[in-house]
């Protein structure tokens, strides 16, 4: 299995995750080019990817999925309430090939196949018709994305226990994202229970879900205003090392693309 992040951040998110021929994308939040190019960039020919699983309606998620899978004749993939919005979305803004996308219905907890790649969804708290994360499995091995969620719920934490690649937000340092520039309903929000998880929620996330077996993971969806990379690696590692999962790999996801995961090359992750 194969994973790169083709961007992460309130820019635009996408997850392309590779098994054999079989190529999938968790999102497909950026203009139809950007896309296009973020995929060749990564080695991958836009033409191999067999659908879209998508997590929730919000444009930095699912802004070029309409156009894409029109374009390349594939399914976007979710729960039914974010098909609808989502397609109704694109159609708003002039997309007229909507009515000709395929719709692959996924409730929120169920399972599929996508050729070689088995793909389950599961539940998770945002501000979203019906926000969902996902573990696709391909082979032997296993890659949870979850990227916008408020809490971390024990469906999430079920689903993180069985990858062995983490894609999980850790949006913003609490302290930083108080004193800083944000209006205060904006704030409410985020720290809501629908918002985004802060580093130290992502920390106890990840607590509840590792063990002393090999992980890898990516801290996803980082805010420019309120997070740094530098800040959000050095509060993660500290929080699992203080409860003796210092073994874990931690990455940052960057709103470019990169990193990328390659299960036939583990300890070249980092």
């Amino acid at each position: 299995m194969r994973v790169v992040s083709l961007g992460s951040g309130s820019s635009g998110n996408a997850v392309a995750v590779q098994s054999g021929q079989t190529v999938v994308l968790v999102d497909a939040g950026f203009p139809l080019r950007t896309l296009v190019s973020r995929l060749r960039q990564a080695g991958i020919q836009p033409e191999a990817v067999r659908a879209i699983l998508l997590t929730h309606e919000h444009s930095d998620h699912a802004s070029g999925a309409a156009a894409f899978a029109s374009q390349h004749g594939i399914p976007l993939v979710s729960d039914p309430r974010t098909l609808k919005v989502v397609l109704t979305q694109a159609a708003l803004y002039g997309n007229r090939s909507v009515t000709t996308i395929e719709q692959v219905e996924l409730a929120v907890g169920k399972e599929t196949q996508v050729e070689t790649l088995q793909v389950r969804s599961f539940a998770i708290s945002h501000d979203a018709v019906a926000p969902c994360g996902y573990l696709v499995t391909g082979g032997a091995w296993q890659v949870c994305v979850v990227t916008d969620t408020g809490e971390a719920q024990q469906p999430m934490i079920e689903a993180m226990r069985e990858a062995h690649l983490l894609v999980v937000e850790a949006n913003h340092d609490k302290a930083r994202l108080l004193s800083g520039p944000y209006p205060m309903h904006l704030k409410r929000r985020i720290l809501s229970a629908t918002g985004h998880l802060s580093n130290e929620q992502t920390g106890e996330a990840l607590v509840s879900a590792l063990d002393d077996g090999p992980r890898w993971v990516w801290l996803a969806h980082l805010s420019r205003t309120n997070n740094t990379p530098d800040l959000a690696r050095t509060q993660v590692r500290e929080y699992l090392r203080l409860r003796g999962l210092g073994h874990a790999r931690i990455q940052v996801a960057p709103p470019g693309v990169g990193p990328a995961w390659d299960s036939t090359a583990l300890w070249e992750a980092e």
